[in-house]
């Protein structure tokens, strides 16, 4: 598992955060120093400034060394013409001294308020691959940012179909992607596919204040070289949006669900997030890990169609590896009698639910008995085995459902201070947790049904 801080500063840093010692992150007088034009302007105000009339000044007197600005390059901010050509320029000053070991890119990558057109995969940054064992050429530190969501926006209209718009081959670590808006125009197009291996890997991605829109196949694609099992993959989104549609899923956890060493996806974080797409699947993980999803607002906005929020495979053969999922605080909205939370298969680990609510349409008509958006399978591997499941102080619609092969051996479901908005009875073929195949273990303390006490059980 990686050992990299995700907010350190480089070696041989000097002089007061933020002006421009050696080794340091802009602050924001060199970020306006660096902005030119239009970007200039924007830039100001952005940050707050006193005057965009300042940031010439500060050009002038040679202090605008920390950005490489796409429309200083060429990029079209109205989105009229492709900029493909702009931002690889652009890329390439950011990235200029790197891969050599131990170099870390000195500018940042800004893209001023604006539509800017891509129609070429790799265009957002250059996908050659990781292969020199000697060297080790990752290049660790890349920032790219604009100036908010819907504020600077990309659209990506491939020429071809079936196109990956950026790739991470075991070569960039510690990325700050911020303040953008992605589109896609092509439903077969997925946003980044990440190959990681323990030796390099692509760890410390963060996404923040940023949003996906438009049609894709997939969002984020996390892959491995066979036989190596810590694939260094941890990534973060905060305060980001996922909207649009996607026919694969937004995060697929196991790009290759048939390798056994798609088993180490490791610190994966969501923060205050809206996750509100029409349809298909928001994080589908197929082999394991450890995710956090904290706070924000799930939504599968359209109603007549099928989604699920967390979509867990367990593809075997397969190392022996964390499962864990543990979410807090969110408000789930379900639309429809085809959208589900939770369609989980794995055998081991731990599943928890705490302060979570998806009881928004409880009042619909079509919430009855047919209803399951929280689906369990203790048989899809071990006929006998799945996680501890828990739901603390959560409000619940509809039914729960558990399938199991034999009696349960490992795996229990426990409901703790929660309430549910549907079901007037407990468990059983009509109740609110229903099973197919013997009785799972479970238990039920302190919780309410439509506002009258569940009586308390724990079975066996």
């Amino acid at each position: 598992m990686s050992t990299h801080s995700t907010h350190g500063t480089r070696s041989g840093a000097s002089g007061p955060e933020g002006e421009g010692g050696p080794g340091r992150r802009p602050g924001r007088r060199a970020l306006l120093a660096g902005l030119t034009g239009a970007g200039a302007v924007a830039g100001s105000l952005a940050l707050g400034g006193q005057s965009a009339l300042a940031a010439p000044a500060a050009v002038a007197a040679g202090a605008g060394g920390y950005v490489v600005d796409v429309v200083a390059k060429g990029a079209d901010p109205t989105g009229a013409t492709p900029s493909d050509t702009a931002f690889r320029e652009a890329v390439a000053e950011v990235l200029a001294g790197a891969p050599e070991t131990g170099v870390t890119p000195g500018k940042v990558l800004l893209i001023p308020p604006g539509t800017y057109l891509l129609t070429q995969p790799d265009s957002l940054l250059p996908a050659t691959q990781n292969t020199d064992r000697t060297k080790q050429s990752v290049i660790d530190g890349i920032s790219i940012t604009g100036f908010g969501k819907r504020l600077s926006r990309i659209v990506y209209a491939p020429t071809v179909r079936d196109t990956v718009f950026w790739r991470n081959m075991d070569r960039y670590r510690n990325i700050r992607i911020s303040g953008l808006t992605f589109e896609s125009q092509d439903a077969t197009a997925t946003f980044n596919y990440s190959y990681s291996s323990k030796t390099f890997g692509v760890q410390d991605t963060w996404y923040t204040d940023v949003d996906w829109r438009g049609t894709w196949k997939a969002g984020i694609v996390l892959d491995g070289p066979t036989a190596n099992s810590n694939l260094n993959s941890e990534m973060g989104w905060d305060h980001c949006q996922i909207s649009g549609s996607y026919a694969d899923a937004f995060l697929v956890m196991g790009g290759t669900p048939t390798e056994q060493q798609q088993d180490q996806f490791l610190n994966f974080s969501f923060r205050d997030c809206k996750v509100e797409f029409q349809s298909g699947v928001f994080v589908r993980n197929e082999r394991g890990g450890s995710m956090n999803f904290i706070g924000g607002s799930y939504i599968l906005v359209d109603a007549k169609s099928t989604g699920t929020f967390f979509k867990l495979g367990a593809n075997s053969p397969r190392a022996d590896s964390v499962m864990r999922l543990y979410a807090q605080g969110i408000r789930f909205e379900i639309r429809g009698p085809g959208h589900k939370v939770i369609d989980s298969s794995w055998y081991k680990g731990s599943i928890t639910f705490v302060s979570c609510d998806d009881t928004a349409r409880s009042f619909e008509s079509w919430v009855d008995d047919t209803v399951v958006p929280h689906v369990y399978r203790f048989d899809a591997v071990n006929p006998s085995r799945g996680p501890v499941i828990r739901y603390q102080d959560c409000a619940l619609l509809g039914s729960h459902q558990v399938t199991s092969g034999t009696a349960t051996t490992a795996g229990k479901l426990l409901y703790d201070g929660s309430r549910f908005a549907n079901r007037s009875e407990g468990t059983g073929a009509a109740g609110f947790l229903r099973w197919t195949g013997p009785a799972p273990w479970y238990e039920f303390r302190d919780c309410l049904v439509k506002g009258v006490r569940l009586p308390d059980a724990k079975v066996p």
